[in-house]
């Protein structure tokens, strides 16, 4: 029996989109889930936060990070735990420096884009964003905290400032600890950032009454 816990880091005004919680709270219904948020300033002490606190529970054999404005189809949940490797996660659309929109894993140096098509079948990446990623137990007691950082460098002369950001530093972490991150290109999500990038980038749409258990 796995025990999963879903966490959402949400900033300090506690804001969530009512689409990641629709889902989360759907995904809680299965037997063996439960899921929370932490409150802080930064998403990767967020995860951190939640990951610390999960695996005092000796009974927790998963923890599923989600953002607060990410929103898989349903079911993702059991269909990551079914895949039954020590991480693996869905992908959702993103926006790099600014204005170049691709997938939330990197295979090699750079991002998915979103005008390639996606592979087909499950892929290794080398790095994933932090949402819709399921960790087992193993990896979080294999590896020292922190687990997620950002980490920063002067600023130069195209005001870059981030050497990498708190999910490149994680996926670094457990790679070096020799796990592999798997894709399942098959479960796309939603991202809001303010719109649904995932229909401005894809032309993608989501059915959202379903999820909400609307008729």
């Amino acid at each position: 029996m796995t025990k999963t816990i879903i966490g959402v880091p949400v900033a300090k005004d506690y804001m969530i989109d009512i689409r990641t919680a629709g889902y989360c709270a759907m995904e809680a219904k299965a037997p063996g889930v439960e899921w929370g948020y932490a409150s802080t300033r930064d998403a990767g002490v967020g995860r951190d936060a939640i990951a610390y606190f999960a695996i005092k529970d000796p009974d927790v054999t998963h923890v599923y990070m989600m953002d607060y404005d990410v929103v898989p189809p349903v079911g993702t949940l059991q269909k990551l735990l079914s895949l039954d490797v020590p991480i693996a996660a869905g992908i959702y659309p993103l926006v790099i420096e600014g204005s170049e929109s691709a997938w939330s894993f990197k295979a090699g140096d750079s991002w998915w884009s979103t005008i390639k098509p996606l592979p087909e079948g499950l892929i290794e990446a080398d790095q994933v964003g932090g949402s819709t990623v399921l960790i087992k137990r193993e990896v979080f007691e294999k590896i020292d905290r922190p687990w997620w950082k950002m980490e920063y460098h002067p600023i130069n002369d195209l005001g870059g400032y981030l050497r990498w950001g708190e999910d490149e530093y994680f996926s670094m972490l457990v790679r070096m600890a020799g796990y592999k991150i798997i894709i399942d290109p098959t479960l796309i999500c939603d991202h809001f950032n303010y719109k649904s990038m995932l229909t401005l980038t894809t032309g993608y749409t989501m059915e959202y009454q379903s999820l909400l258990g609307a008729k």
